[in-house]
């Protein structure tokens, strides 16, 4: 655009000078602007934003949880990143996305945030396609591209892998393939898209991992520290104890750590489980045969203490149970007080952060209350 030059020129000024007739009305000006300042500062004070999370906090959020907890009662700030869970491959490499995946209201809340969102894969029951899709070069490429392409379409930050399990030496070498694979998609994107996975808690399946070799492509790996005992097992116990039990030989997060570690799994990379549900057993106490196990999110175990249970802690594991009136059924699981010693341990063992198994169950009373105990035990200073 060119400017006009066929204006007539007005009264030339010296610089910084006012005319008469606007310095008399510089005072009531002045008094007008001062007026307004105080009236501005005289209403109410903005918020204080949260500062940053000194740890990576990934909760699971599942597809079918929107009614317990659904967008506007996600505690964002005590988060990093939320995995949106499930997603999974067919034998042939195709994506296959439930219809009541997508919800694109978490998303933007999420990003408004400054949490990222990252697609999960797999999980428990949606892992059959696994082997099929990771068992040729062709396969692997198409669900690698379908896999990037809705990730870019849906705004993901990255992609969480969720196999369970990894179970023999033929799966084994697919599944080094498929990673490394899958990786080098992602980190071709402007900017990078993550990989994360779900791992195992021990070596019972993890002897099929490759971690040595993988570890550079993944961003981060989360240890499942969770279902320790459960309906499989043949005596209760903890479904996460910080520590093993005298006794008990069935795992523990601190184990989970010493695996991971001889594993070769970067401190930088290594997240832990916290589970924001347990198990309850038909039996008296710990380290007894029982009949049936169920899960037991922690909104639903704190409504028993106010029912005639009586909550025990255990000073060895680092992790409570309940009793019923009648030693009928314990409920072992975790709460504020375990769920903070375990972000105490993982800043301890200068590990990269934690994993949430998952952000709907700890929701009571208005408030996620786990999750607040995380965000406070990560909160920079």
């Amino acid at each position: 655009m060119t400017q006009r030059t066929d204006k007539k020129p007005g009264p030339v000024r010296a610089p910084g000078r006012l005319p008469p007739a606007i310095n008399m009305l510089a005072p009531a000006v002045g008094l007008l602007i001062l007026i307004s300042v105080a009236c501005q500062s005289s209403g109410p004070a903005p918020e204080p934003q949260p500062t940053p999370l000194a740890k990576v906090v990934i909760g699971y959020y599942p597809s079918w949880g929107r009614a317990a907890l659904d967008h506007t009662k996600v505690n964002y700030a005590n988060l990093t990143h939320i995995a949106n869970a499930f997603a999974w491959p067919d034998s042939t490499g195709n994506l296959v996305v439930p219809a009541d995946y997508l919800y694109p209201e978490l998303s933007a809340a999420a990003h408004r945030n400054g949490v990222k969102m990252i697609m999960s894969l797999g999980g428990w029951g949606n892992c059959a396609g696994f082997p099929g899709m990771s068992s040729t070069s062709a396969n692997r490429s198409n669900f690698i591209g379908q896999v990037v392409s809705f990730c870019l379409a849906n705004s993901y930050d990255g992609v969480d892998i969720d196999w369970e399990f990894v179970s023999n030496p033929t799966e084994q070498a697919d599944f080094v393939l498929f990673i490394q694979e899958l990786s080098a998609a992602l980190k071709a994107r402007t900017p990078k898209l993550l990989l994360t996975m779900a791992a195992p808690a021990d070596s019972y399946y993890g002897q099929w991992i490759d971690y040595e070799q993988l570890a550079a492509d993944f961003d981060f790996i989360g240890f499942m520290t969770y279902d320790f005992h459960g309906s499989w097992s043949d005596h209760s116990g903890h479904n996460s104890p910080l520590y093993p039990d005298a006794g008990d030989t069935d795992g523990s997060v601190d184990e989970t750590f010493q695996y991971a570690r001889q594993r070769q799994v970067p401190l930088g990379k290594l997240l832990l489980g916290v589970p924001f549900y347990g198990k309850s057993f038909d039996c008296g106490g710990l380290g007894l045969p029982f009949t049936t196990s169920t899960d037991y999110p922690y909104s639903a175990a704190m409504g028993l203490l106010g029912a005639g249970w009586t909550r025990i802690w255990d000073a060895t594991a680092q992790v409570p149970y309940l009793r019923r009136a009648d030693s009928g059924m314990i409920v072992c699981y975790d709460d504020t007080q375990s769920v903070e010693a375990k972000c105490g341990y993982v800043k301890t063992r200068q590990s990269a952060g934690i994993i949430i198994w998952e952000l709907t169950q700890d929701y009571r009373n208005g408030k996620s209350e786990l999750l607040a105990v995380i965000g406070q035990a990560f909160r920079t200073r």
